[in-house]
């Protein structure tokens, strides 16, 4: 076990090529897999409601910014941090996803046209905050520097939407809880990461994040899952 240093990467070698970390790459594979699975399964509640769209998005956007992490890791040697950065981008791109698909359930309409300008200004804010980093910060020294801005834009924007709408929604919609212990989830991955929290060469904290992450969205899911079932007896109560 090693903590606030990370293990040698794993090498290895496939057609000529001298690739990296593929339990990283294999970790975000699943997560990948699993998140597509996800979007799908939201897809068949068949609900048009932009929460739900926006949900389905987000599973989309969430699965491929982890694919494109996974060999970003894969071939670091070859795309260096470049290969990273797409996955940093899209992160922002999901959380904003996350942002818009609770605010669209809020029942005043004036709070809903406020906060989306709010979720739209943070997302331009962190953008450029991303494209600072990525051309005025030396990433080749430590590119975990980056990882930084999509993180504090990730957390400050799911512990708002969500920590606000599971107070505004739970005793209507017991499943909401389902959100809040996504949230809850996703607090150890960020004290893994800071920590440099690392159990074993083959699970580092690139590992122990992907399954907690696993768990996280499937919680989401669960969420999204028990507001269509709310939805659902509302419209046959009517």
């Amino acid at each position: 076990m090693r903590i606030g240093e990370d293990f040698d990467k794993i090498e290895f070698e496939v057609f000529g090529l001298e690739l990296l970390e593929p339990n990283a790459f294999i970790g975000d594979l699943l997560v990948f897999i699993v998140a597509i699975i996800l979007a799908f399964k939201v897809s068949k509640m068949n609900r048009n409601e932009p929460f739900f769209k926006y949900w389905r998005l987000f599973f989309i956007v969430f699965g491929v910014g982890f694919l494109f992490g996974g060999f970003g890791h894969l071939f670091y040697n070859y795309w260096g941090v470049q290969g990273k950065t797409p996955a940093w981008y899209l992160g922002l791109i999901s959380t904003l996803l996350v942002e818009k698909a609770m605010i669209s359930i809020h029942p005043s309409e004036k709070f809903r046209s406020t906060f989306n300008i709010v979720a739209y200004v943070k997302f331009c804010l962190a953008l450029a905050a991303a494209l600072y980093v990525s051309f005025f910060i030396d990433l080749a020294a430590d590119y975990t520097v980056g990882l930084k801005v999509p993180t504090i834009n990730t957390s400050v924007g799911l512990i708002i939407t969500i920590g606000y709408f599971c107070y505004l929604f739970i005793k209507k919609i017991a499943g909401f809880w389902f959100f809040l212990l996504g949230l809850l989830t996703l607090i150890p991955v960020a004290v893994i990461q800071s920590m440099k929290l690392n159990l074993h060469q083959l699970m580092d904290r690139n590992d122990i994040s992907h399954v907690l992450l696993i768990i996280a969205i499937i919680c989401y899911y669960f969420g999204v899952k028990s507001y269509a079932e709310y939805k659902i007896g509302k419209e046959a109560s009517a």
